[in-house]
């Protein structure tokens, strides 16, 4: 009953703008018969519920995604699916968070899990039609490196392929052509040097660039490398401030990233990444963090370790020295984990999210809490009020009736001459 009326206000109180204003779109509304024609062809689907908060503001962002995909000429068809009008469908694809993104190649699902800003759906579902290796001339390989600023690519010199992207063939002029793979990342070319068995662990080591932005949707991904990840808790609007202390935290951390390549054995442990607030890394730790700040997570047992030194202290020597302590730290055994996955953690953090979540809905929208959550709760207290202060005692006339009553009479009157008799003698 509780979620019901809380359900009720919100829909009274928030009305769903974008039903109310129809403009045209690109974007396909899917029914149950997308499992017919999802192994045809290219589409770029949004898995969605109507009450899902998340997928309301992702609505005209997706728009925007069909449109500019439309103009492209990609073969490329985008569309949604309300999950709750065809939970089938929801089911047979394995949907079990709202919004899910899925491109389809040919039947072949690849789930997004960046960020949900235009420019990155549009440019994660390109790839995604791109040719899986696209063969280019040796002229075109610092075109290449221009766009691995953002994404690494991975490039092949041969005949054949052996990696993902791209794979350059010999000119006949070429003499001193040799045969190698190597992926362009942060205006630097890493070459592979390892046996040809463990090209696929270095192309997931390598997949990230070297000082990655981290959030929410992409943080699994990151955990999937098998590195652990050093998360620095930062501030995109501090960044810029030249007296800001985040700043010159960030930009330590940001060197520290990039010498790190130097040192091999923390390189294949470690990626850095850094967060935007610290929203993130609360939750993780489940208790309140200050920027700026350093941790490094494990995600797999989503254990983290913390660092003694102040952030404003640190120099790139002190975050290797960390770095190094953890490691041998784990490998050892003797290393503090905070956190982890048992059952009395688990239970803590969920009562922390909801603690959590609840003060940043009144942090940000505190008149539209107070209704959510005040209205609800008035409702359940003139009904707890009404139950307490209820009379329940029954008029003993409205039970027996007249007879009843009349029979009462007849008896104290035949008392009251008793006791005369009793009196006279």
């Amino acid at each position: 009953m509780f979620l019901a009326i809380v359900g009720i206000v919100y829909i009274l109180l928030v009305p769903d703008k974008t039903e109310a204003i129809n403009p045209p779109t690109a974007v396909l509304d899917l029914s149950d018969k997308f499992l017919d024609v999802k192994d045809e062809g290219m589409w770029f689907v949004e898995f969605y519920a109507p009450w899902c908060a998340h997928c309301k503001r992702l609505h005209p962002v997706w728009d925007q995604v069909g449109h500019s995909l439309s103009d492209s000429n990609l073969q490329i068809r985008v569309g949604k699916l309300d999950c709750t009008r065809f939970p089938a469908v929801a089911n047979k694809l394995g949907i079990q968070g709202y919004p899910t993104i899925t491109f389809f190649r040919n039947g072949h699902a690849i789930e997004y899990r960046g960020g949900r800003e235009k420019e990155a759906l549009v440019s994660f579902a390109k790839r995604c039609a791109a040719p899986i290796i696209e063969t280019i001339k040796e002229n075109q390989v610092e075109k290449v490196k221009l766009s691995a600023r953002s994404q690494p690519s991975y490039i092949f010199f041969g005949h054949s392929s052996v990696a993902r992207f791209y794979t350059v063939a010999p000119s006949k002029e070429e003499t001193n052509f040799r045969q190698r793979v190597v992926v362009l990342k942060d205006n630097v070319e890493i070459e592979f040097q390892e046996d040809i068995e463990a090209l696929k662990d270095w192309v997931v080591r390598e997949r990230w660039p070297t000082f990655v932005h981290a959030t929410s949707s992409n943080l699994a991904e990151l955990g999937a490398s098998g590195k652990l990840v050093v998360l620095i808790v930062s501030s995109e609007s501090q960044k810029f401030n030249t007296t800001s202390p985040v700043r010159e935290f960030h930009k330590v951390a940001e060197d520290a990233s990039k010498e790190m390549r130097k040192h091999s054995a923390l390189w294949n442990r470690f990626q850095f990444a850094w967060l935007d607030g610290s929203d993130l890394a609360s939750q993780i730790q489940m208790a309140s963090v200050s920027e700026p700040h350093l941790f490094v997570f494990n995600y797999t047992s989503y254990e983290y370790y913390l660092s003694e030194d102040e952030p404003s202290q640190m120099t790139i020597k002190s975050i290797f020295t960390f770095l190094e302590q953890t490691a041998e730290g784990i490998d050892k055994g003797t290393i503090i984990a905070f956190g982890g996955r048992n059952l009395l953690t688990r239970m803590k953090r969920m009562i922390f999210e909801l603690y959590w979540n609840i003060a940043q809905m009144f942090a940000t929208q505190p008149l539209l809490s107070s209704c959510l959550f005040g209205v609800p709760i008035a409702f359940l207290s003139i009904i707890c009020y009404s139950i307490c202060s209820a009379d329940f005692t029954v008029d003993r006339d409205e039970f027996y009736g007249d007879e009843a009553l009349e029979d009462e009479e007849e008896e104290t009157d035949t008392i009251e001459t008793d006791d005369d008799h009793e009196k006279a003698e």
